[in-house]
């Protein structure tokens, strides 16, 4: 058997298809890398994510050598030897979903070790979720040296290839929500650091890659055409058990990782547990906002990370009217393998929330944004007077705001931010606080 497999791996796209692969989901990876390199949850996202340039390589060499008996015409000479034809094609098996299986490992390894310099957090699922994109690897390639068994034409295997890249690139754009989807399909539903996949969905989809991996061993050992067709039953069989087992909300919030993790010796500047490696980045920009509002009425005296996903949260958790506590979306990007915030970029956004709540203006019916652009323009002024920072880009608006707060006494000063900066945060109108012509809405 070892000298079967070492001449197929010689003869056979083996090794083209293992360096094709690795290529492919390196560069991939590589590209997405500001996304995944410092956390777990992330990194098998992107993992599963290739998924969709993956696979129909790797469907298509499997067409390609399970075809090459009938394409060399020597089918018959093969079928007259006394070994059963699963034992004949065993070799091949071997070698082509080896190869595939040897590349995407190759990758996770590669990922694994850059990812475990810098995570903070994982929730014990990641290797399942790795585990099921090698599965689904490996039942797309057997499958593919079953169909080239039934379907040998040198057309064939660009063609399998096509049309399952099509399938994977529409659904990822357009993802319906439904058991059956998120089962078959090898990418994962859309999450974030602040939530995770149910493992009841990595089992789902476990059995459904299984039964097509079996599906494609059993047509290409089928000797007729009745074999042939009772060869779909096991992938029929496990699409329906994985969606009857796939849970019909796979992605939920994790607790765990947005566990709050404050700076020692000061517990008003915060990150969530998944991003802990990035809180020293936080707490020079966070506290000196903290001190230029130390004299504002009913200023902020906490910083927190928002673990709001606008992606998938519907609204604001309790306690977020919380005036005294800043609660920033941080614009977390890996550069090198670990998350760097620029501080200045830091600073803009934690003294931007601390005075305003865009939410609280969308825009007018006419599409004009007029409250926002008000709103935004006295916050603006609020936090040049406050920070120090330059007036030389403030609005005209602005720039009157600024002037008028700047020419009130110390004490009445502060007094009207902490009034404006209660209205911009509680949805008021806080230019007309600072501009002194009453309390808002």
């Amino acid at each position: 058997m070892f000298r079967s497999v070492r001449l197929e791996a010689k003869r056979s796209i083996a090794l083209p298809l293992f360096l094709v692969l690795a290529a492919l989901t390196r560069v991939f990876l590589w590209m997405d890398i500001g996304e995944w390199a410092a956390s777990w949850a992330p990194l098998v996202q992107s993992m599963r994510g290739t998924a969709w340039i993956v696979l129909p390589v790797a469907l298509a060499a499997g067409i390609w050598h399970g075809g090459r008996e009938r394409r060399s015409e020597v089918s018959e000479l093969f079928a007259a030897t006394p070994r059963p034809r699963s034992v004949r094609l065993l070799p091949a098996f071997l070698v082509i979903a080896g190869a595939v299986v040897l590349a995407e490992a190759a990758m996770v390894g590669w990922a694994g070790v850059l990812v475990s310099r810098y995570a903070t957090y994982g929730d014990g699922l990641q290797p399942a979720g790795l585990a099921v994109g090698l599965l689904a690897a490996v039942a797309v390639t057997l499958l593919g040296l079953g169909v080239g068994r039934v379907a040998s034409a040198p057309v064939a295997a660009p063609l399998g290839a096509v049309l399952l890249f099509l399938i994977l690139s529409v659904s990822q754009d357009s993802r319906p929500a439904n058991r059956l989807v998120d089962t078959v399909l090898p990418m994962l539903p859309v999450a974030d650091d602040f939530h995770r996949v149910l493992p009841a969905l990595s089992a789902a989809q476990g059995i459904w890659f299984a039964a097509l991996g079996v599906t494609g061993v059993l047509l290409a050992v089928a000797a007729s055409t009745r074999a042939r067709v009772l060869a779909l039953t096991p992938a029929v069989a496990g699409a329906a058990l994985g969606t009857l087992l796939a849970p019909s909300g796979a992605i939920v919030p994790d607790p765990r990782a947005t566990a709050m993790v404050c700076a020692p010796g000061n517990g008003r500047i915060c990150v969530t547990k998944v991003h802990t490696r990035a809180l020293p980045g936080l707490v020079a920009p966070a506290q000196k906002v903290l001190d230029a509002f130390a004299e504002v009425p009913g200023g902020p005296t906490r910083v927190e990370e928002d673990t709001v996903s606008w992606m998938l949260d519907d609204g604001k958790p309790a306690g977020t009217k919380d005036l005294g506590t800043v609660r920033v979306q941080l614009p977390y990007r890996n550069q090198e393998g670990g998350i760097r915030w620029n501080p200045a970029t830091v600073l803009d956004i934690v003294a931007s929330r601390a005075v305003f709540e865009e939410d609280c203006f969308p825009d007018d019916e006419d599409g004009t944004g007029r409250e926002l652009t008000r709103a935004a323009d006295a916050s603006d002024a609020m936090v040049a007077l406050l920070m120090g920072t330059p007036t030389d880009e403030l609005s005209p608006v602005a720039r009157k705001a600024y002037d008028t707060l700047r020419a009130l006494p110390d004490k009445e000063r502060h007094q009207r931010i902490g009034d404006g900066r209660k209205a911009a945060l509680t949805c008021g109108d806080p230019l007309t606080v600072v501009m002194g012509r009453g309390a808002g809405r």
